[in-house]
């Protein structure tokens, strides 16, 4: 598989050598130029509206009729007469907002740290900087691994070394870094293609720093694209399974654990109302930066 991936990338790297190309920011400026639909726009309503109700609204709908039930019953008159709270009351309880605040702190902490490293990853890989070809081939190699084996390697390494991370969040925060490299190489990477090395070049001209570079003009004009990858990697490091649950200790369990649980224990009403709290939260902060990026987008584009 390493063997495989390694050759994909060497023709992926071939086909984006020259970075210019797809440059879409450039020193010229640019704007976004939408396109009619005309008569298909219904079309594309429609099936927007249709992946909405079955994909989302109908799976989220028996969520809720679940979580408001002692036990599972089919939808029925004689159903709602044991419609109750108490799984709502269960589910709050000192133990779970523990689990919220365990797995919020490794989702931020993973998302920041994978975004951070993978943009200078990047920077270096498009801009052609020596060893930069290594690093991009570095950072998506992680891809390979299937969680649970990526999950043993860290077990096994942190069972070996003399560092107590084992059964810690740190450890959690260390695998899941590692398996969303690729994930945000991909975000930043796609994103510095669209910059033309052009507005770089102008700002060395007027005596920039390589830092002061990537801080003044690199980052802003990136960011819709960093923040899109922080959200990807922070969902994804939030509802994990594989990896949490080898490495995960008492005290560092996390959300996708603790539903794992419910359910081998039977407890499926407790886990839907626990589950449908959990999504409403990513929900929220979904949308939150969703707003956010729109917003780095059009002030980025202002500046340009």
């Amino acid at each position: 598989m390493l063997a495989l991936v390694l050759v994909l990338l060497a023709i992926y790297g071939r086909l984006s050598r020259h970075a210019e190309r797809f440059a879409t920011i450039t020193g010229k400026g640019f704007r976004p130029r939408p396109f009619d639909l005309g008569r298909l726009r219904y079309l594309a309503a429609g099936i927007l509206v249709l992946n909405f109700l079955l994909l989302l609204a109908v799976p989220i709908a028996m969520l809720a009729w679940v979580s408001l039930l002692p036990f599972y019953q089919p939808i029925s008159t004689a159903a709602l007469a044991l419609v109750t709270l108490d799984n709502y009351r269960t589910v709050f309880s000192p133990d779970h907002v523990g689990l919220i605040a365990n797995t919020l702190l490794v989702a931020v902490a993973t998302a920041t740290l994978a975004v951070a490293l993978t943009f200078l990853a990047a920077w270096l890989a498009v801009r052609r900087a020596p060893g930069g070809w290594i690093v991009e081939r570095l950072a998506t190699i992680p891809l390979v691994f299937p969680g649970l084996i990526l999950g043993i390697a860290v077990m096994q390494l942190f069972l070996h070394l003399p560092i107590p991370l084992y059964g810690t969040l740190g450890i959690l925060i260390w695998a899941f870094v590692i398996n969303y490299l690729p994930y945000g190489m991909r975000y930043s990477a796609a994103g510095m293609l669209q910059i033309h090395r052009e507005l770089e070049e102008s700002a060395e001209m007027c005596g920039a720093s390589p830092l002061m570079r990537l801080r003044r003009i690199v980052a802003p004009l990136l960011a819709p694209a960093l923040l899109a990858g922080w959200l990807f990697i922070f969902l994804m490091a939030a509802r994990v399974l594989s990896l949490a649950i080898l490495l995960s200790g008492p005290r560092s369990q996390t959300m996708a654990v603790t539903l794992f649980d419910l359910w081998t224990n039977g407890q499926g009403t407790e886990l839907a109302a626990l589950g449908l709290i959990w999504s409403m939260l990513m929900a929220m902060i979904a949308a939150v930066f969703y707003i956010l990026a729109r917003r780095s987008a059009a002030s980025a584009l202002a500046r340009t």
